[in-house]
C-alpha cells in the first residue's frame, strides 16, 4: 500500500497507528485490563440499561459495539466507552416523552436516538467542532453532573425499599418516597441494604477488586439458596441469551425531529463527559488526544450501539480508571473486553435470572455516588462565588426541571457566563517600565512612568459586540479623570485578534468623542484581521492611517515629538521624558546585532526623531505650540 494511503488510513483510524509497534509483552496487561473492565461492565451495564428503560440484556447489545468502534476511531488508548449513567438517563427522558417504557416502540426509538446522537457527534467531529469543549463551563458541568447523579439515585432508591417509585422531578419523587415508606418490603430492604454495605466494604478493601461483580454473584447465590424471589423480592427474571443482528431502526422523519433535541443533548454530554478523562489519561502516558477524533469515536460508538438495538452510550470514568490501573497500554484492552462481553451474552445470561432488582439499584447508587463531587463544589464556593453560583443554578435546574430542561439550562448558564465575563470592561493602563523600553500595567509595574498628555490603555479582552459599549464608557471615564490637558488616547489592540462590526463602530464613535474633547485616538499593535475590518468599516479613514502604529513605543515617540508644552511643569516633564527615552533607544539600538537590521534601523530612526523633538522643545517658550 502506498505511504500516503497508509498515512491517511492511520489518521482516519487511529487504532492502526496505536498498534503498529505493538509488543507481545503488552498483551498480558491489555488482557488484564479487559477482564477488569468486563467485570465492572456486566453489572453496571445491566443496571444502566434499566436506567435507559430497557431490559438488562440491552447492555450486551450496546456495549460490545461501542467498545470496538471507539477503540477504532477514538484517540484515547485507555478510555472506555461502553455505558454511562448520565447518558442512559438522558436517553430515557427523551424517549419516555414519546413512547411507553417497555413497549416495542420505546425500544426502536431508543436505538434511533443512539444513532441520531452518534451521527450528530460524527458530523461535529468531521466539521472540527471539538473546540466547543472550552465553552462548556467546567464549574457548570460539575453542578449539572451532581444534579444528574441525584436524579439517578432517587430513581433507584425505591428499588432498595421494594416499593414503586413516583413520577415528576427530584423533589416530587423524594416526597413520594418519604410518604410511602410504610409500604417498605422488609426482605427487599435487607437485600438492598446488604448490597450497599457489601459494595462500600469491598470498595474499601481493594480498589482493584470488582466489587459490583462480587456482590452481583453473591446476591444471585443468596436468592437461589433462600428462595427470596418466592418471598416477594423482585428479580430480573428470564434473560434471553444470544445477540441480535444489526438493523436500522424503522422510524419516520417526524420521530427523528422530536428526538433531535435529546440527541444533541446526549452528544454534548457524552463529549463533555469524555474529553476531560481522555486528556488526563493521555497526559499520564505521554501522548496527545484530538478533541475532533473524540467526537468521531463517540459518534461511531453510538451509531454502532443503535444498529444493534442498544441505547445511547458514553465514557465511563470508573471503568477507564480501572483499565488504566490494570496496566492497559492500548485500545486492544477495549477490543478484548468487547469479546469477553459477547461471550457472557452468548453463554452466561441465564445465570442472571435470579438477580434482585434491589442489588441492581444498589450498584447504580454506588456507581453514581462518585459523580456527586462535594469537595469540588466546596472548592468553588471558597475560590470564586460566581463559579459556585453557576454550578448551583445548573444543579437546581436539573433537580427542579428534570434532565433535558436542566441540560438546556446548564448550557444556557455556561454561555451566559462566557458572554458576561467577556462583556466586562477590563482595561489596563500602561506605563513605561523604568529603565526599559517596555510598557506594562501601571498596577503591576514598580514606579511606572506615565507619558505626559497621553493615556495608554489596553483592552484585556477582544473587542466585540458584548463589550463594545461598556469599553467605550470605561475609556471615556478614564479620559475625564485624566483632566483637560489630555492630548491623546492610545489603544493597544494586542489581544483583539478579530473585530466585528459593533466593535469597529465603537472605535469610530470613540474617535468622535475624543475629537470633541480635542484629543486624538491612536491605535497600536493592530492585527491583520482587525486591520482589514477597520479598513472596510471606514474607521482607518476616520482615525487616520498616520495614527496607526506597529508598537506602543512608536506611538509614544510620535506623541512626545509633537506634544505641545502648555505649562513650565509640562515642558520639564516632556524634556525629561524625551531625554531619558532617547538614551534608552540609543542604548538598545547599539546592542542589536547586524542580522537584526530592521529592528536596529527602526530604533535609530526613533532616536533621531526624539533628538529633533528634544532640540525643538528646548527652543520653545512655555506655552508656545
Amino acid at each position: 500500500m502506498p505511504t500516503s494511503a497508509v498515512s491517511w488510513l492511520s489518521r482516519a483510524v487511529p487504532f492502526i497507528a496505536s498498534v503498529r509497534g505493538y509488543r507481545a509483552a503488552w498483551l498480558k496487561r491489555d488482557a488484564v485490563g479487559a477482564l477488569t473492565v468486563t467485570a465492572l461492565l456486566i453489572p453496571e451495564g445491566m443496571a444502566y440499561a434499566e436506567l435507559a428503560g430497557l431490559p438488562p440484556t440491552a447492555a450486551f447489545y450496546a456495549a460490545p459495539a461501542g467498545l470496538v468502534l471507539y477503540a477504532l476511531f477514538g484517540s484515547s488508548r485507555q478510555l472506555i466507552v461502553a455505558v454511562s449513567a448520565a447518558v442512559a438517563v438522558l436517553s430515557a427522558a427523551t424517549v419516555g416523552a414519546l413512547a411507553q417504557v417497555g413497549s416495542p416502540r420505546f425500544v426502536v426509538l431508543t436505538a434511533a436516538l443512539a444513532m441520531l446522537a452518534g451521527l450528530i457527534s460524527l458530523l461535529a467531529g468531521v466539521l472540527r467542532l471539538g473546540r466547543i469543549a472550552q465553552f462548556f463551563s467546567a464549574s457548570v458541568l460539575t453542578g449539572f453532573v451532581f444534579g444528574l447523579a441525584l436524579i439517578i439515585a432517587i430513581k433507584q432508591v425505591p428499588k432498595l425499599f421494594g416499593i414503586e417509585g413516583g413520577d415528576g422531578n427530584f423533589f416530587e419523587r423524594s416526597w413520594f418516597l418519604l410518604t410511602h415508606l410504610g409500604a417498605t418490603h422488609r426482605v427487599t430492604l435487607l437485600v438492598g441494604a446488604g448490597s450497599l454495605i457489601a459494595l462500600f466494604a469491598l470498595g474499601r478493601v481493594s480498589k482493584r477488586l470488582p466489587a459490583a461483580l462480587v456482590v452481583l454473584a453473591l446476591s444471585i447465590a443468596v436468592t437461589a439458596l433462600l428462595g427470596l424471589d418466592s418471598r416477594g423480592v423482585k428479580v430480573v427474571g428470564k434473560v434471553t441469551a444470544g445477540l441480535v443482528p444489526p438493523q436500522v431502526p424503522q422510524v419516520g422523519l417526524g420521530d427523528l425531529l422530536r428526538l433531535l433535541p435529546g440527541a444533541c443533548g446526549i452528544a454534548l454530554v457524552a463529549f463533555a463527559e469524555a474529553i476531560g478523562p481522555a486528556r488526563m489519561l493521555a497526559a499520564r502516558h505521554g501522548y496527545e488526544v484530538d478533541a475532533n477524533r473524540e467526537l468521531v469515536g463517540l459518534g461511531a460508538a453510538n451509531v454502532g450501539a443503535g444498529l444493534f438495538r442498544g441505547f445511547s452510550i458514553g465514557c465511563s470514568l470508573s471503568k477507564s480508571a480501572a483499565n488504566d490501573a490494570a496496566g492497559a497500554r492500548t485500545e486492544v484492552s477495549a477490543m478484548l473486553a468487547s469479546g469477553f462481553t459477547l461471550l457472557v451474552a452468548l453463554f452466561l445470561t441465564p445465570l442472571f435470572r435470579l438477580l434482585p432488582e434491589a442489588t441492581l439499584g444498589a450498584i447504580v447508587v454506588v456507581a453514581v455516588s462518585g459523580m456527586m463531587d462535594v469537595r469540588e463544589v466546596r472548592r468553588l464556593y471558597q475560590v470564586r462565588r460566581a463559579d459556585f453560583l453557576g454550578a448551583f443554578v445548573a444543579l437546581l435546574g436539573v433537580l427542579a426541571l428534570d434532565v433535558l430542561p436542566g441540560l438546556l439550562l446548564a448550557v444556557g448558564v455556561s454561555l451566559f457566563l462566557t458572554v458576561y465575563r467577556a462583556s466586562l470592561p477590563r482595561l489596563s493602563e500602561l506605563g513605561r517600565v523604568p529603565g526599559a523600553l517596555a510598557f506594562g500595567d501601571v498596577r503591576r509595574t514598580p514606579r511606572p512612568l506615565t507619558v505626559p498628555g497621553m493615556l495608554i490603555l489596553r483592552p484585556n479582552e477582544g473587542i466585540f459586540f458584548a463589550n463594545a459599549t461598556s469599553l467605550r464608557d470605561e475609556i471615556m471615564t478614564r479620559v475625564r479623570q485624566a483632566g483637560p490637558h489630555l492630548q491623546a488616547v492610545l489603544l493597544d489592540l494586542e489581544v483583539t485578534a478579530d473585530l466585528d462590526v459593533p466593535g469597529a463602530d465603537m472605535l469610530a464613535a470613540l474617535h468622535d468623542d475624543l475629537a470633541r474633547r480635542r484629543s486624538t485616538l491612536m491605535l497600536t499593535r493592530v492585527m491583520a484581521p482587525t486591520g482589514r475590518m477597520l479598513e472596510r468599516a471606514g474607521v482607518t479613514a476616520k482615525v487616520g492611517a498616520e495614527n496607526l502604529y506597529p508598537q506602543v513605543l512608536d506611538a509614544v515617540v510620535e506623541h512626545l515629538a509633537r506634544a505641545p508644552a502648555v505649562t513650565p511643569q509640562g515642558k520639564g516633564l516632556l524634556r525629561d521624558g524625551l531625554h531619558r527615552l532617547r538614551l534608552l533607544v540609543d542604548e538598545a539600538s547599539a546592542t542589536l546585532d547586524s542580522d537584526e537590521g530592521a529592528d536596529r534601523e527602526r530604533l535609530l530612526t526613533l532616536g533621531r526623531r526624539l533628538s529633533r523633538a528634544e532640540s525643538a522643545l528646548g527652543a520653545m517658550r512655555p506655552g508656545q505650540h
